[in-house]
């Protein structure tokens, strides 16, 4: 069985699985917690939590966007939006993003005319990305806010600011390689080329905003719970170690992570709500978006993806 034919299985194995993920992110919560703990939270804080989330998700479909382009193609931006909005709201329930966001795209890309090494090119450029923004992110936090890790890490405020120092100085060595070097790079037999400077200083602009959407969702669910700087620096830590742990979603270690650096009385109503707004009603809508892109066969033919697909320059 070729890897096209069995991408036809991706959504057959993997909506069940993050659904059931999803249910239990809120196992050992009864309804009327669940409903409080939400109903507690002001209006106007869910709606800005809403609205952040809804920046990422949107931020999220420029990674593949720069992915795509990256991997020396074009195709229209609503066909890059619904693949990367389907993919990742999964993905991000299920777990280890890379593998199976990674798969459920060769699912929708491979409809347009992509190769099997296309995918893989955007699914690099995409985690390039993350790391790229998560780390620019953490930079800044931990040099305007060293303290603020110290009951988590251990670390000094010294060491804190010069881990920070050194994540923006890597994402600018980043950038400083993509312009200078145009050769092809050989690592462990797989060759590759990097991004042009333009499209690494994206990836470093529309990652960092992505995480400080994400991260600004929580500050608004905390309610003043933490000041900004200390929901930026609960949210960071917290990814940082959900990603170390491939833990599908970052189920407990994320929240485990959030009230050790927040400490500031029961945030499980924010935790919940985060849980709700970031993961659930996401997966929801893109298990509804897949479950019709499936029957209506929208795509099953790749519309000829001939036609759709072009090469574009290489990036």
């Amino acid at each position: 069985m070729n890897l096209r034919k069995l991408s036809a299985l991706i959504p057959v194995v993997m909506l069940p699985l993050g659904l059931w993920l999803g249910h239990r992110a809120l196992e050992g919560r009864g309804l009327e917690e669940i409903t409080a703990a939400v109903l507690g939270i002001p209006a106007l804080s869910l709606a800005l939590a809403f609205a952040c989330t809804a920046g990422s998700y949107f931020c999220l479909t420029w990674f593949d966007a720069i992915g795509v382009r990256y991997a020396g193609r074009t195709l229209p931006y609503p066909k890059v939006a619904l693949t990367s909005f389907v993919s990742l709201a999964i993905g991000h329930n299920v777990g280890v993003a890379a593998l199976s966001s990674g798969t459920m795209r060769y699912r929708f890309y491979s409809r347009y005319g992509l190769s099997g090494a296309d995918v893989a090119k955007i699914v690099l450029s995409c985690a390039i990305t993350v790391a790229l923004g998560l780390g620019v992110l953490s930079g800044i936090v931990l040099i305007a806010a060293p303290d603020l890790g110290e009951d988590v890490t251990g670390l000094s405020p010294l060491v804190m600011r010069s881990l920070g120092a050194t994540a923006l100085l890597l994402a600018a060595l980043y950038v400083l390689a993509c312009a200078k070097v145009r050769r092809r790079i050989c690592i462990r037999g797989h060759s590759f080329h990097l991004p042009k400077a333009w499209l690494a200083l994206a990836q470093v602009g529309i990652g960092t905003l992505n995480f400080t959407f994400v991260a600004s969702a929580l500050y608004f669910l905390l309610a003043g719970a933490a000041p900004f700087f200390k929901a930026v620096a609960a949210y960071v830590l917290g990814n940082v170690s959900a990603l170390l742990a491939h833990v599908p979603g970052g189920l407990g270690v994320l929240e485990y992570v959030i009230k050790l650096v927040v400490g500031n009385g029961d945030v499980v109503g924010a935790l919940i709500a985060f849980r709700i707004v970031y993961f659930l009603v996401p997966l929801l809508i893109g298990g509804t978006l897949l479950a019709i892109v499936e029957l209506s066969g929208w795509g099953a033919k790749g519309e000829r993806s001939e036609r759709n697909l072009q090469a574009a320059p290489s990036a």
